[in-house]
């Protein structure tokens, strides 16, 4: 009759364990309305923003204008740093690195909304569209010229890339021409 009581006692302290964890998670509270669902990972959404502004990576200062004139000015120190770097083959991987640097903001210009203080001079809609639609033509294009410099770069064709990167000059300063920025 001990070893009965006794083995009643270890199977009821044993259940009780194995559910003490699903007892206490049912007594936490519910995650807040649009906050992490299960899975999302930790301090992300939900978390506090950081001291000293929102949160946010480099190049996200809010406002999409800001955002676009950085981007294009990663751009133009990416081009004027690969004119020292292309002659040079002990400089590739710096030169690639450059190259992927100049990608990287092209794509953030093409993915960012061009700021009203270029299309306010167009007269209707449609001309504002033309706008928009050649500022992406243009920068579509100088991301493809991007590639084919990293191409050039790869295959250690110096002469090839150094006339692909005059090339992307000559669409920016014809571009910048076009859209009335210095």
């Amino acid at each position: 009759m001990t070893s009965t009581r006794l083995l009643a006692a270890l199977g009821l302290g044993l259940a009780l364990t194995a559910l003490a964890p699903v007892a206490i998670a049912q007594d936490a509270p519910p995650p807040p309305p649009g906050g992490p669902g299960p899975g999302a990972p930790a301090g992300r959404e939900g978390a506090p923003p950081r001291e000293g502004g929102p949160r946010g990576g480099r190049g996200q200062q809010g406002a999409a204008g800001a955002n676009l004139e950085a981007s294009m000015k990663a751009m133009n120190r990416s081009v004027k740093a690969l004119k020292g770097l292309l002659s040079d083959p002990a400089k590739k991987d710096e030169a690639l690195k450059t190259v992927s640097e100049a990608q990287r903001a092209c794509a953030v210009c093409k993915a960012a909304p061009l700021p009203a203080k270029f299309t306010e001079k167009a007269p209707d809609a449609e001309a504002k569209a033309k706008v928009e639609a050649e500022f992406r033509r243009d920068l579509r294009r100088n991301l493809r010229m991007l590639l084919d410099l990293e191409d050039a770069i790869l295959a250690g064709k110096s002469d090839e890339a150094t006339a692909i990167l005059a090339k992307i000059e000559e669409l920016r300063d014809h571009a910048h021409e076009e859209m009335g920025v210095d």
